[in-house]
């Protein structure tokens, strides 16, 4: 089970990850490839990361991860 603290710190770090994971990619799509995604794309992709790496955490420990989700949807 996994705590209030931990849950915030969870989602805190899976933020931090997806942040740092998607400005690079966007970074190397704009010096290697010349493609431009909106803030609003790049915002849109990290929600959506960050909600598929929740759900898969669902077949192992379905109590936290809607613990994840609930409070990653409010």
């Amino acid at each position: 089970m996994i705590g209030h603290q931990s849950i915030k710190g969870m989602l805190l770090r899976l933020c931090w990850q997806g942040c740092i994971y998607w400005t690079w990619m966007e970074r190397n799509a704009r010096l290697h490839r010349q493609i431009f995604r909106s803030s609003d794309t790049v915002a849109r992709l990290l929600d959506r990361q960050i909600r598929d790496k929740i759900l898969s955490l669902r077949s192992t420990n379905p109590a936290s991860s809607s613990k994840l989700m609930q409070q990653w949807l409010l």
